[in-house]
């Protein structure tokens, strides 16, 4: 727990955009707000429409608001409509399939009166009942070929300062988020990228990543809506790059991209070298690939140390190279649309 302060604690607003009522947001997300050591806040639930579960919540919950936002179903505009309604100087965002630690709000109000940011973010870690695929996915999440140096947004990590974070786990002043116009629901998804950039670059604002401001959250439960999630965080991240954003300049987005060139290009090498008996320069040309296979096998076997499942530790190795060459294929989409389009770049 972070040491409290005698300043009187902030009231927060925690904005929750939703389709409809899951199963997460009912018996993981809203039983542990209710759990909270922290107790000056309120919860603001978005769906579509209106539910018959609706009163019977509000009535169990005290400080839960449900609003219905009707034809505005993008995460993005649901949020907004969130932050216009909620009471708080401080909004947190969070994910239905996400639930706080106890702590999670008294640790983000001790660290907002003592500390010289505009945003707060932490870790949503792996929670405990999930099935095989949730592992698996955490298990590429959390090495560092699967995510690089932002391996930190799934594991808690020392505390720093980023110029990036997703909004499954974010908190900012409501002042701040009104002065910056929001999120930028020409951006979907990526709209939170593009307004910590605006935190960044315009109002020269610090974000600030600490592991006690924790949640869990659930990984996807397929490999398909894996790897269509990871594929449009590679759309937006290459659209974002043509864009000249900073905080999507970082080596590690990019690295995606160079592996599809390079294996985009090795036949082609093989090709052409092979029939001139230049087997030395062919094998100069596959180090890269030999490196990269040695590195899947490491996380391999951290996997199974880490699991002792096999299955987890094939799937983890497996996913990291599937997601790695998805991602970078999405890139090149979203760098030549970004090229061509600077708004509304996920139109058809």
């Amino acid at each position: 727990m972070v040491r409290k302060s005698k300043k009187k604690h902030p009231f927060i607003s925690v904005v929750i955009p939703v389709r409809s009522l899951s199963y997460f947001l009912l018996f993981e997300n809203l039983p542990n707000m209710d759990l909270q050591t922290f107790k000056n806040f309120e919860v603001i639930v978005l769906p579509n429409e209106h539910s018959t579960y609706d009163l019977t919540l509000m009535n169990k919950y005290s400080w839960l608001r449900i609003i219905p936002t009707g034809s505005i179903t993008r995460p993005a505009q649901k949020r907004d409509i969130g932050v216009k309604n909620a009471k708080g100087k401080i909004i947190a965002f969070i994910d239905d399939d996400a639930y706080p630690d106890p702590d999670w709000l008294l640790n983000a109000a001790a660290l907002f009166k003592n500390g010289r940011f505009l945003v707060l973010c932490g870790p949503g870690v792996l929670p405990e009942k999930t099935n095989i695929w949730e592992k698996i996915f955490d298990e590429a999440l959390v090495t560092f070929l699967g995510s690089g140096k932002y391996a930190y947004r799934f594991t808690p990590q020392k505390k720093r300062f980023v110029i990036d974070y997703p909004s499954m786990n974010f908190f900012i002043y409501k002042k701040i988020f009104e002065k910056v116009g929001g999120f930028n629901s020409n951006y979907w998804p990526g709209e939170d990228s593009k307004l910590c950039n605006d935190i960044i670059e315009k109002e020269k604002g610090k974000i600030l990543y600490h592991p006690k401001v924790l949640v869990f959250h659930h990984r996807r439960m397929e490999l398909k809506g894996f790897l269509k999630q990871h594929g449009q965080y590679g759309f937006h991240r290459g659209a974002f790059f043509s864009h000249g954003d900073r905080n999507s300049k970082e080596l590690t987005y990019l690295a995606p991209l160079l592996l599809v060139l390079y294996l985009g290009t090795l036949p082609f090498i093989y090709i052409l070298l092979w029939p001139l008996h230049m087997s030395s320069l062919t094998l100069y040309a596959s180090l890269p690939l030999m490196l990269y296979c040695l590195l899947i096998a490491l996380v391999f076997i951290q996997s199974l140390l880490k699991s002792k499942n096999l299955i987890v530790a094939f799937g983890a190795a497996s996913t990291v190279a599937l997601t790695h060459i998805y991602y970078g294929l999405n890139f090149i989409k979203g760098l030549k649309k970004g090229l061509n389009k600077n708004k509304a770049i996920y139109d058809k």
